[in-house]
């Protein structure tokens, strides 16, 4: 049996009998304007390294070093060969010069993309309103580069993927009316905006969205919890109608749903007011049929015209499926002129 070292036992013994300093966890040290650019990695402040140098021109030792400013020894060393590189010695003067402890420039990754190619790629989303909503990847093949880089410069370039901007869809009658709007009150004055109302409408939900919600997921997976989008009972909608001036905002109304009893209630109220109505309209309407037989022109042919009481000929209707009619705007505007 090979008898130990007694050397390398005692090493040992002292080694385990060697207190232990417990050091703070690295933390990473705020870097300056000059080490910002190009960061590989940990560095060290200016402040930082002409400590080092400091404590060291003082005969401080390294692990002294470590233990009040948090630059391990080996660094420390680092940073006097550098300085020493650069001219520093403090055995003539302990003067630590800017010179010593600056950042060195570094080159970094040379730049694979030319600035005609950066070129190119903004003059291909700009070009017309579909090359705007290419994607990235779409970009990136029809220039032959990486979709990341074409991101890259669009982001460098102030270009961001944001939802477009809307408008509503305009006819010819409907562009003419809006010029000649334009060309009428060109010369109105702020005194004579001022007397103008304006108003608007939208409308609103309640306990529910517009429009379907797509998710991703496999076949198996219909009742996976994250796949599962509640639903309520009892959502409600509702018109908002409003105005303002330049004074002050005028009155609003809200527009429920019709309910089933306000709809029969329209029903019985709009058959009594074609009761009153019907015998004066059936009048009017054969007087009319009277002039057109005097009238000198040969009769047209063809049945004997009857009289039916239709809207064509006075009968009040609601059409549609219920809503802001003239029935209800009529019934709703009266019935709040009688209150106030």
């Amino acid at each position: 049996m090979p008898i130990p070292n007694s050397l390398a036992v005692q090493a040992k013994a002292r080694e385990a009998q060697r207190p232990r300093i417990a050091h703070p966890p690295r933390l990473q040290q705020p870097l300056t304007k000059e080490a910002s650019v190009n960061n590989h990695g940990k560095r060290y402040t200016i402040a930082e390294k002409t400590q080092v140098l400091t404590f060291l021109s003082l005969n401080h030792s390294t692990r002294d070093i470590h233990n009040w400013i948090g630059v391990p020894p080996r660094q420390s060393l680092r940073i006097l060969q550098k300085a020493k590189e650069r001219g520093y010695n403090p055995e003539e003067s302990k003067k630590v010069l800017h010179v010593y402890i600056e950042d060195g420039v570094r080159s970094g990754r040379p730049k694979e993309i030319s600035s005609e190619a950066e070129q190119r790629v903004i003059e291909s989303i700009t070009s017309d309103r579909n090359t705007r909503e290419q994607s990235s990847e779409v970009i990136a093949y029809s220039q032959g580069i990486s979709a990341s880089s074409v991101q890259r410069i669009l982001k460098q370039n102030g270009y961001h993927a944001v939802k477009p901007t809307r408008k509503p869809g305009l006819n010819v009658a409907q562009k003419r009316a809006r010029l000649a709007f334009c060309i009428s009150h060109q010369d109105w004055t702020l005194e004579d905006w001022k007397k103008v109302i304006w108003s608007d409408e939208t409308s609103v939900v309640l306990g529910a969205r517009r429009g379907s919600t797509h998710i991703w997921r496999k076949s198996n997976e219909a009742f996976e919890k994250s796949v599962i989008r509640n639903r309520w009972k009892g959502y409600s909608e509702f018109m908002f109608w409003g105005c303002f001036s330049w004074y002050q905002k005028g009155p609003c109304h809200i527009w429920r749903v019709e309910t089933a009893a306000e709809k029969r209630e329209s029903e019985l109220d709009i058959q009594q007011l074609n009761d009153l109505y019907e015998q004066e309209k059936k009048d009017e309407w054969e007087l009319t049929q009277g002039l057109t037989r005097l009238s000198l022109r040969p009769r047209k042919g063809g049945r004997k015209p009857q009289w039916r009481f239709t809207k064509a000929t006075g009968k009040l209707v609601r059409q549609g499926k219920g809503g802001i009619d003239w029935y209800r705007y009529q019934k709703v505007s009266t019935r709040e002129l009688i209150f106030q």
